[in-house]
């Protein structure tokens, strides 16, 4: 099932693929290293507004609809009270984000200039969140062809208006964009999704549920704290870098990060649309055991070759992506890509503590992850200049798996063991 589910996503992680490499190379080419730069505080800035304003209960909702999509009445309690939570979040963020619109713009671009981005983005998150609420019910109910579908439309759709603004209103062009165009792809949900009547017929007020309001307050937790730390500690490390070895500099770390998220889309979007869904539905220690061991004989080793022959083609990666401008970059890939492959690694078994609501170990294991990559970051920056940044990356993410590897011991290691000796 995983192979099946991996192989229809590939289609969908190719144009993806296709269409970042063009935005790579438009970015690069209208704002070279230090407009990449601002762009990336932009996008860590999204990343945090658009995981408040969705509350959490994306990851709980798949987890729950997964759990009982074939029964009704529980699935309207689900749906309704997931749809409420989200509607008092996005309110909250959009109001937060009027109110503090300056603070917000010298934050993410060092001036006041660009109130009016984030006044935008509040106007337009509640389309984002109520995107990302059907979808989630969507990718519950186990409709990952849907899911994937939608998101290769959505990947088209967003490479030719961003290019077109980029091109026309340069910086300021790709900053509305990157704003708006989240919210945009609700219109190519609502057109391709024919379960939208069943699921907005379901929302009642009367079916407001505090048995499942509790049970997504873990969710929210883990989202909300998840939103407030780790883009917010990227951009104060950017920021770090901008002040102490300069804003190009920043524009190298933040390519870096570009082509490091396009290489790994692949295995990341497998972890929602596969690996949750089945972690939520698995019971036992001896599940997750060898959902674990089956995602890392099966992923891990086509992970490594793809990562040793990125590192030896780093050189065309760079040409191909971005402009020459950005060959500096070439000196960050070795200590990036040890740090992404712990990240999956380690991603793998965390996903357990969301599927099985571990609120305690997940605050502590972000807290751990987010203090130690700060940490370092200023360290091995104040050291090694830009490459400092991606050491920490590496570092951080190999003492993450050694705690997610601490936390789950007794069902990974202490069974496999048990099976060895006999």
């Amino acid at each position: 099932m995983l192979l099946k589910v991996a192989s229809f996503n590939s289609l969908s992680v190719f144009v993806k693929l296709v269409s970042g490499f063009v935005l790579s190379k438009a970015i690069a080419y209208f704002l070279f290293p230090q407009g990449m730069a601002l762009t990336g505080n932009l996008r860590s800035f999204l990343v945090s507004c658009q995981g408040i304003s969705v509350s959490g209960a994306q990851n709980g909702l798949i987890k729950y609809t997964a759990e009982n999509k074939n029964n009704d009445i529980v699935l309207k309690e689900i749906i309704s009270t997931s749809f409420f939570l989200m509607v008092a979040f996005t309110i909250l963020i959009s109001l937060v984000l009027i109110g503090f619109s300056d603070y917000f713009s010298v934050l993410v671009f060092g001036v006041k200039d660009y109130v009016y981005a984030i006044k935008i983005l509040a106007y337009v998150i509640p389309l984002y969140a109520i995107n990302t609420f059907v979808l989630a019910i969507i990718n519950g109910l186990g409709k990952y062809k849907t899911i994937i579908l939608i998101n290769t439309i959505g990947y088209i759709v967003n490479v030719v208006v961003v290019v077109f603004l980029l091109y026309f209103y340069n910086l300021e062009g790709a900053i509305i964009a990157m704003i708006t165009m989240p919210s945009v792809l609700i219109f190519i949900t609502f057109f391709w999704i024919k379960e939208i009547k069943m699921i907005f017929t379901n929302i009642s007020i009367s079916s407001f549920s505090k048995k499942y309001l509790n049970g997504l307050s873990s969710f929210i937790v883990m989202a909300i704290f998840t939103a407030l730390t780790i883009p917010i500690v990227h951009v104060v490390v950017k920021n770090y870098i901008i002040t102490n070895v300069g804003l190009k500099y920043a524009g190298y770390w933040e390519a870096m990060i570009k082509i490091s998220q396009y290489y790994l889309m692949f295995i990341m979007s497998l972890f929602s649309l596969y690996l949750l869904p089945k972690l939520s539905q698995n019971q036992t220690d001896e599940g997750f055991k060898r959902l674990i061991i089956q995602f890392y004989k099966t992923i891990l080793p086509l992970v490594l070759l793809v990562f040793i022959a990125i590192y030896f083609f780093r050189y065309w990666v760079i040409r191909i992506t971005l402009t020459q401008e950005f060959l500096p970059t070439q000196e960050l890939f070795f200590w990036q890509l040890i740090g992404d492959f712990f990240k999956i690694a380690s991603f793998a078994i965390a996903y357990q503590m969301q599927a099985k609501k571990m609120l305690l170990w997940y605050l502590f294991g972000e807290l751990f992850y987010v203090s130690i990559v700060y940490f370092f970051s200023i360290y091995f920056i104040d050291k090694f200049e830009v490459k400092g940044a991606v050491i920490a990356h590496a570092i951080s993410y190999l003492s993450y798996f050694l705690l997610m590897l601490f936390i789950f011991r007794k069902s990974l290691l202490t069974k496999i063991n048990a099976k060895i000796e006999k």
